[in-house]
């Protein structure tokens, strides 16, 4: 009987550490445009992977880059190195590519909405030249304030990703 006994906690004991070692990884969870953009998204940590064409490499250092939607050129976002990332290509522009990072949400409220405007009115007074500016930049800041008094949740996420690794399609 202590035999049978002995060999039962063995047993157990052993269930018990493989279940232990077998710890889940961390899960990437892959993300669309849509998603990511939509009002509902709620940003809770973690790895994501986002799919998109590269729109612009910046030229001087290659540290961001802006992927997009090529149906919609109004949903994109910046892509940041990471300390795992010196650079990237600039032969990227123009190529399809899947983007692992951390995203980080800045909330554009409209004390941020007012204080763009106001900037921009600003500018003008110095610069009477480029009225057709103006007035795209003043259409951008009304179009803004319309989609925060439209938000539930009273702001409008702008995210940027910090990548860790990046390949092409």
């Amino acid at each position: 009987m202590k035999k049978t006994l002995l060999l039962f906690v063995v047993f157990a004991f052993v269930l018990f550490s493989c279940k232990q070692a077998e710890k889940p990884v961390d899960e990437i969870k892959k993300l669309t445009f849509d998603e990511l953009l939509s009002d509902n998204f709620e940003y809770k940590g973690g790895q994501v992977e986002l799919e998109g064409m590269v729109l612009h490499v910046c030229a001087h250092s290659g540290k961001k880059m802006f992927i997009g939607n090529p149906d919609n050129p109004e949903q994109k976002i910046q892509i940041l190195v990471s300390d795992k990332i010196s650079s990237f290509p600039k032969d990227l522009e123009g190529t399809k590519v899947s983007v692992v990072g951390t995203l980080e949400e800045e909330k554009l409220d409209m004390e941020y909405a007012n204080k763009l405007e106001e900037e921009i009115k600003a500018e003008s007074k110095d610069n009477t030249e480029h009225s057709c500016e103006f007035e795209e930049s003043m259409k951008k800041v009304e179009n803004l304030k319309q989609r925060i008094q439209n938000s539930p949740k009273g702001y409008v996420p702008k995210f940027t990703m910090k990548a860790i690794s990046f390949k092409k399609i």
